[in-house]
């Protein structure tokens, strides 16, 4: 074949391939392509609630973790059956001083003086828990009254291994960038909610999480415990869930185009890492449905960037054809629009910069966080953002969201 045929291929393919990851395996998902809905199985309760041991990782966590602490005391989970820990990784603020007087209802403290990460911190706390289900959560975010209860019903069915819960954005309207993630994150918490109901899902939300604790594995520091806890899970042969009503409610702080790229960038290099390193779920003779999904929902969506440069390098190479140069052309203005956006020095974007700046952010985080997983660097320590970035207090916000529900 000629150069011209080569490049209308790869032009063609690029297309097809980024239709398929918007388009067409959300439709075939909906369809039943995936496999039918497996209802669960839930065996009848015998005796007392499971043991629930409550793992959360602290950095400088001040602004927030007393009201997530309060939070968690005032669940609808029997309190005698939940333990309640608390990781400071080396914390430099007052943290510590403010989850120390809770022990007396409960809440355990320990104290690591060096930074580890997350990661670590998770496995050391792990270590110390007595519960036969292990529920992850983050420090900076609420949960509603009844979520434990709604993921440890779940667990009565033998077949699943992990139930995730579904997070929500408290400040989704506050800007054109928290606008926009809160609608990926509705698109996103559907497809979830589809592989969920077809056994194939292999991810989970950090925000809140449980696993039993049969399954638990200790986490590599530099992957994210919310995809491979998932993959070993359904590596094991059970199921992963998304609970719907199982809310978990964050205040985004990363309301800005460099916040949401740091954090972006570090979520797909973290995730990439923990893909390759178990490539059986990769391959679809091993391990079937859950392999499509995989290649469907990540990979082929994380090589998004990819099919644009290629899309955008052939038509412009092809452009002496009138379709081509069109098509080019609007390219160019589409990445002007996304450009100017992502130049605003204020917070928020203003139509039509939004939408295509926050799609290019999307797909340059992609792009940089595959990258830099194929260059063998890792994402370095955890060091999270929270709402005193924007001024505002995470107690402020946890008043709101009780007042809502």
């Amino acid at each position: 074949m000629t150069l011209q045929v080569w490049l209308t291929v790869l032009f063609s393919a690029s297309i097809w391939a980024m239709g398929y990851v918007y388009f067409g395996y959300p439709l075939l998902l909906r369809l039943g392509f995936f496999g039918r809905q497996e209802p669960l199985r839930l065996a009848a309760m015998s005796g007392e609630q499971p043991m629930i041991s409550i793992i959360i990782a602290a950095h400088n966590e001040e602004a927030g973790i007393e009201a997530k602490l309060r939070n968690l005391l005032a669940s609808k989970y029997p309190r005698e059956r939940m333990e309640i820990l608390v990781g400071s990784d080396g914390s430099s603020d007052r943290t510590e001083a403010i989850v120390h007087p809770l022990a007396a209802e409960g809440v355990g403290l320990i104290s690591f003086p060096q930074h580890q990460g997350k990661s670590a911190i998770q496995n050391r706390l792990v270590a110390a828990a007595s519960g036969s289900i292990l529920v992850f959560t983050d420090a900076d975010c609420l949960l509603s009254p009844d979520a434990l209860n709604r993921l440890v019903e779940n667990f009565r069915d033998p077949r699943i291994g992990l139930v995730t819960g579904r997070p929500a954005y408290l400040n989704r309207a506050d800007t054109e960038i928290t606008a926009n993630e809160s609608i990926y994150l509705d698109y996103e918490t559907w497809l979830r909610e589809q592989e969920s109901a077809r056994g194939i899902l292999a991810m989970a939300s950090g925000s809140l999480f449980a696993v039993r604790r049969s399954l638990w594995k200790f986490l590599d520091r530099h992957v994210g415990d919310d995809f491979a806890l998932p993959l070993h899970v359904g590596r094991s042969g059970f199921r992963n869930v998304l609970e719907i009503c199982a809310i978990a409610t964050t205040h985004l702080t990363q309301n800005t185009p460099s916040a949401m790229l740091r954090l972006k960038v570090r979520i797909v290099s973290k995730d990439f890492r923990a893909l390759l390193a178990q490539p059986a779920l990769l391959n679809p003779f091993r391990a079937g449905r859950l392999a499509l999904g995989l290649w469907s929902h990540k990979i082929l969506r994380w090589f998004v960037p990819y099919f644009l440069i290629a899309t955008f390098v052939t038509s412009v190479t092809l452009s002496a054809q009138p379709v081509f140069r069109a098509i080019a052309a609007l390219q160019c203005a589409f990445y002007v629009i996304a450009l100017a956006g992502l130049l605003q020095r204020r917070v928020e974007f203003r139509a039509p910069w939004s939408i295509p700046a926050s799609f290019c952010l999307v797909n340059l985080a992609a792009l940089l966080g595959t990258l830099k997983c194929f260059a063998g660097h890792t994402s370095g320590q955890w060091e999270p953002e929270r709402a005193q970035s924007l001024g505002t207090s995470v107690s402020e916000n946890s008043a709101a969201f009780l007042e809502s529900k």
